[in-house]
């Protein structure tokens, strides 16, 4: 099964994402979970750019969970975003920041929501990406910590800003299709004439 055929099974690119947040959030939690009664009294908790530690802790409950804590918390952060974007949408049209926002605060409450969907589908990939960006923080530093490991691989953070950066291109197209879509389907702007001058 392709990734797009995964993709439509879940029903949209938006609940994919979602359920990778899921699965990545087990993921992290699990695998802290995991390391923790390995950890040496002193852990790694900041690494320099070549990936070697450069910062410890002593060892605690606290202080091992605080990534996946933080996690959760910048799940919950932009994911409120993410939900908080709707009410936007609906009360307060201009304050949501669009191209042709002339036109879209002009639009009904469903051509707006149209409009906006590719928003909340990057924010539902990012958070999918920061989430296993975390996993792999706290798997490496696990590693680390216990000496199975001398540093931590520095290139998922080069793939995390790829996916991150790489979309907006895209999410950029896809908005600006799906205004222009609404806007002539609600009569905001004229359609394109198939009477071409010859």
């Amino acid at each position: 099964m392709s990734l797009m055929q995964l993709v439509k099974q879940f029903g949209s690119t938006r609940r994919f994402c979602l359920g990778l947040m899921v699965v990545g959030q087990g993921v992290l939690w699990w695998r802290a979970i995991y390391w923790y009664p390995q950890l040496p009294e002193r852990f790694p908790i900041h690494f320099n750019f070549a990936g070697e530690p450069d910062g410890w802790a002593d060892k605690s409950i606290a202080m091992w969970l605080m990534l996946p804590g933080i996690s959760l918390v910048m799940l919950a952060f932009l994911g409120g975003i993410s939900y908080w974007m709707g009410s936007l949408v609906r009360n307060t049209p201009g304050l949501v920041n669009v191209p042709r926002k002339d036109l879209f605060v002009k639009m009904s409450v469903a051509g707006r929501m149209t409009v906006v969907a590719p928003t909340q589908t990057f924010l539902a990939w990012v958070l999918a990406l920061m989430t296993f960006l975390f996993v792999w923080i706290v798997e490496g530093t696990g590693r680390v910590a216990v000496h199975e490991d001398a540093t931590v691989a520095v290139w998922p953070v080069f793939i995390f800003l790829v996916g991150v950066l790489g979309v907006l291109p895209f999410y950029w197209v896809a908005t600006s299709r799906r205004l222009t879509d609404a806007a002539m389907r609600e009569g905001l702007i004229p359609r394109p004439s198939n009477n071409a001058v010859s």
